[in-house]
């Protein structure tokens, strides 16, 4: 345990983890890579590319520093953390890698007394046996359970649907044509492969898109192109590979999932954050009891994935729907609306003081959409939500 003298000194330092974070960061993963290349082939470097895993870092170790002496509030970060760590095979010897490395780039960037990086190393090592501790009981709990694994597990793609120009589903089977592993809809699988010509072994988690149903997965992966780089894997997945070619899954993970409840649900996606949301769906539909409120907005309907079935089940007894296009709607109907998701324009819909409300989409989308549920006096402990790619807040 930590001394009140070290917690003091880790306290102390929040402010200057707040001017100089990502400086800090930026130096840590130079250190690392410098001194153990291998773990390039875990790490995703598109993220160091753009910035944004160091920024994330940064947001990480400043929450430390600032509730060292309350770790609970940050205990639903450590919580996605472990699971997103889990899915890509980090191991118990990676973290005093991790702890060396970060230490010396506090004490470059800072260089502050000795008592500080002693007092980091203490905490450092106090938080990195709460990770290993959670994630090996993650590793054994899917392992242990029907159809779980260890690392991963080769499965074969047996059919890809082009959902909308952007967004194809991928049906995958496990090779040995045993049972899988069951999953929370909402929740995630990781792809590891090395595509020909990439540098390094690439890891990439993608939602599952469908409810369980015993025999494959299904994920529904956005084709992204960006400046950073942003889309190796997704472009490779659309452009090179082909039903009958096998790729490594993880286990599915991940703390964001449908809650065991009786309350009403509001499912609100953007763009490609339908893909969790669509299991929810699927799953509520399936299940029957549940009040569904199903939310969505894109640019418009060529981009809408999945809107058939959408279109099917609209304003049926169980599930109401609303969607938004950017664009004018190129069918009009009751539950189109034209323009960003305004749910000022539902809440005599929604039955705000009882549901749960699911968030997923594009960060911007998300923070407007948070926005709106706190002007509508919804509690923080009725939203839910994930970010693709490095975690970020949506109140800011």
């Amino acid at each position: 345990m930590l001394t009140q003298t070290e917690i003091n000194i880790i306290k102390d330092s929040a402010p200057a983890l707040a001017q100089y974070g990502e400086d800090i960061t930026g130096r840590f993963y130079q250190i690392l890579f410098q001194s153990h290349p291998e773990l390039s082939h875990i790490f995703n470097m598109t993220n160091q590319k753009s910035g944004s895993q160091k920024a994330a870092l940064a947001t990480a170790v400043y929450a430390f520093a600032k509730y060292v002496d309350n770790l609970e509030v940050i205990l639903g970060d450590v919580e996605r953390i472990a699971q997103k760590h889990a899915s890509l095979g980090i191991k118990s010897e990676h973290y005093p890698l991790v702890g060396s490395a970060l230490l010396q780039a506090i004490d470059e960037i800072l260089q502050p007394p000795q008592s500080v990086i002693d007092a980091w190393a203490k905490g450092y090592g106090i938080l990195a046996d709460v990770f290993i501790n959670r994630e090996q009981a993650l590793y054994d709990q899917k392992s242990e359970q029907q159809g779980g694994w260890r690392g991963t597990r080769e499965f074969t793609l047996v059919n890809k649907v082009m959902e909308t120009p952007l967004i194809t589903s991928f049906y995958l089977k496990p090779n040995d044509g045993l049972a899988i592993s069951d999953f929370v809809p909402g929740q995630y699988i990781a792809v590891h492969m090395q595509p020909a010509g990439a540098e390094n072994h690439q890891i990439r988690q993608y939602s599952l898109s469908s409810a369980y149903n015993k025999n494959s997965y299904r994920i529904s992966v956005k084709k992204e192109q960006s400046p950073h780089g942003e889309g190796l894997i997704s472009n490779y997945l659309h452009d090179s590979v082909n039903v009958g070619d096998t790729l490594n899954l993880s286990n599915p993970f991940g703390e964001f999932y449908l809650q065991e409840s009786s309350n009403p649900v509001v499912l609100i996606s953007g763009g490609v954050g339908i893909t969790p949301m669509q299991a929810m769906l699927e799953t509520l539909v399936s299940g029957g009891s549940r009040e569904v409120h199903f939310v969505h907005g894109a640019l418009n309907s060529e981009h809408h994935a999945y809107k058939e079935m959408h279109n099917n089940i609209t304003d049926t007894e169980q599930v109401t729907t609303h969607v938004f296009y950017e664009q004018a709607p190129a069918e009009p109907a009751d539950n189109h609306y034209q323009g960003l998701i305004n749910l000022e324009l539902l809440k005599s819909d929604l039955p705000l003081n009882s549901a749960e409300f699911y968030l997923c989409g594009p960060l911007a989308m998300m923070k407007a959409v948070y926005k709106q549920l706190k002007t509508l006096q919804v509690a923080d402990e009725n939203i839910f939500y994930e970010v693709f790619g490095a975690s970020k807040a949506l109140a800011e």
